[in-house]
């Protein structure tokens, strides 16, 4: 139990990034490359609750990996880390599990398994590392193995392959654009502080902001950064990847993209904003309001016209990315202004939000894939009647889209109403009134779907549902995350305790810089 302890945050990364090569090896044998997978994707969340149950009581655990310059390569566990890491490795066990059923055997017995794995490895690593160089090498890792499974094939024939290439050469193309991008801020960084560890870095940033010597590109690196994140987030104006990729993405890579992935650049903004470039978080606060209020208006108008099921979702995503996107910008500009109680309350309800919507949609679209299998269409327009045909599916897509449109007692209800109160507190009543407007358009748009596909009747040109039923592997994710879509909402006051202390340590990085730069180094 000692050793794995001690080396509890490298498992997080090793394990999936070992059993990519493991599940192709035993290609030949499906159902042993099966139960390998479920069993460390099974074992993979119960120490991401280990991880983070550790850091809660103990406090924020580095680990050292390898020496390089000063500080060496570190993993860094703290609160927000730990978090995310629960969610990508939660999300992906619903995921892997409801691929059994909904991925062609081929595609998943090749190559499924082990790019499945890859990702994991990737979004983990992200979430973990302590030094910037290797938060851009584990987003190559992600970026290239989600973007291959886009373009794995679902046993229902709906998507043409051609599309699926279409897609994924946009989400290629715009991700390694914004990796070029990345890679230059990140050696522009090193170039002016001399250091790739973000703790040292945020503290150099920090005395040369003090001693008033802070260099002009500083600002234009910091912006670059935010620039990378805000496209990783599909925030505008770099949105228009992920209502492409969405449709064409089988729903499990759906459920993680908009659960997790994009959650990524969330995490990343955490990051630069609040502790690399602290000090010039009043500089980067107002950009960010204002593309949030932007991408939250367009991509609630774009949703409103949708009727593919799963690009209704994708503009929904984009929508609500923005009121995340919303949050950090408010919460910087008020930590700037000295209201040190006010910011911290905005991110931690910035935080709530982007919790409830990852569950909220990432069971939204496996919900989606289950609609699909159905009808063997996306139109929601050739659907209708199906909650009498499948009305497991009419439920949840329910429970997702009151949650969406923030409806008790579903856990988007404490998200949007945290983010608003605090946002009021603050006296950011316009943006809190804009805000407020385009919920109103996630209400009608989500509402108008659920009527859609499940009311009424379905037109009989388009001849009777599937009578396919649905697995337990499929319906079983589903159920599961609408749970907890119920258990957030009721039981809030846990996620909303989590997310007060992750904002204290998000806006005071001190701790952060501390628990990195103060221990023994080899």
């Amino acid at each position: 139990m000692s050793f794995l302890m001690q080396h509890l945050p490298m498992f997080l990364i090793a394990i999936p990034l070992l059993m990519a090569p493991l599940t192709i090896l035993s290609k030949n044998y499906p159902g042993l490359q099966k139960a390998l997978d479920i069993i460390v994707s099974i074992g993979l969340l119960a120490l991401s609750g280990l991880l983070i149950y550790t850091v809660w009581n103990d406090g924020i655990i580095v680990y050292e990996v390898g020496e390089f310059g000063k500080y060496g390569i570190v993993l860094v566990a703290d609160l927000l880390s730990s978090s995310m890491v629960v969610l990508s490795c939660l999300i992906g066990c619903m995921g892997l599990i409801y691929s059994y059923d909904y991925i062609e055997s081929k595609s998943l017995n090749l190559t499924y398994h082990s790019l499945y794995n890859l990702m994991l490895a990737g979004i983990n690593g992200i979430f973990l590392t302590g030094d910037i160089f290797n938060l851009f090498v584990f987003f190559e890792i992600m970026l290239l193995s989600s973007g291959a499974l886009i373009v794995a094939n679902e046993t229902s024939k709906v998507t043409k392959i051609s599309d699926k290439m279409e897609a994924t050469m946009k989400y290629i193309v715009l991700n390694m654009l914004g990796s070029n991008a990345m890679l230059l801020a990140v050696t522009s960084l090193y170039a002016s502080v001399g250091s790739l560890n973000m703790a040292d870095i945020a503290l150099k940033v920090r005395i040369l902001a003090d001693a008033g010597t802070m260099p002009w590109h500083m600002y234009a690196i910091g912006l670059l950064f935010i620039i990378v994140f805000a496209g990783k987030a599909a925030v505008f104006p770099l949105h228009y990847w992920l209502p492409d990729v969405h449709p064409t993405a089988p729903s499990p890579i759906s459920a993680m993209l908009s659960g997790v992935i994009i959650k990524i650049g969330a995490y990343g903004i955490l990051r630069v904003l609040f502790v690399i470039f602290a000090p010039l978080k009043g500089v980067y606060g107002p950009i960010i309001l204002l593309l949030a209020l932007i991408t939250i208006g367009l991509g609630a108008t774009a949703a409103i016209g949708q009727n593919d099921v799963k690009r209704l979702l994708a503009y929904s995503s984009v929508s609500q990315i923005g009121y995340v996107f919303l949050g950090f910008g408010m919460g910087a500009i008020a930590l700037d202004a000295g209201e040190i109680a006010g910011g911290t309350l905005i991110v931690a309800a910035s935080f709530v939000y982007l919790i409830n919507h990852a569950i909220a949609k990432s069971m939204l679209f496996l919900t989606s894939g289950g609609i699909i299998h159905h009808a063997d269409t996306r139109d929601m327009r050739k659907m209708g009647g199906m909650i009498n045909s499948n009305p497991l599916m009419a439920f949840s897509f329910l429970v997702g889209a009151m949650s969406i449109g923030g409806v008790p007692p579903m856990g988007g209800f404490i998200g949007k109403f945290s983010l608003f109160d605090a946002g009021l507190r603050s006296a950011f009543y316009l943006p809190i009134a804009i805000a407020l407007l385009f919920a109103f358009f996630t209400l009608f748009y989500m509402f108008r779907g659920w009527m859609l596909i499940f009311w009424g009747e379905r037109d009989p040109q388009y001849g009777e549902y599937s009578h396919h039923k649905l697995s337990m592997l499929m319906v079983g994710p589903i159920m599961l995350l609408a749970a907890l879509v119920f258990i957030l909402g009721i039981f809030g006051n846990p996620i909303l305790e989590i997310a007060q202390t992750i904002a204290m340590q998000i806006t005071d990085p001190q701790p952060y810089i501390d628990a990195v730069l103060l221990r023994v180094i080899r």
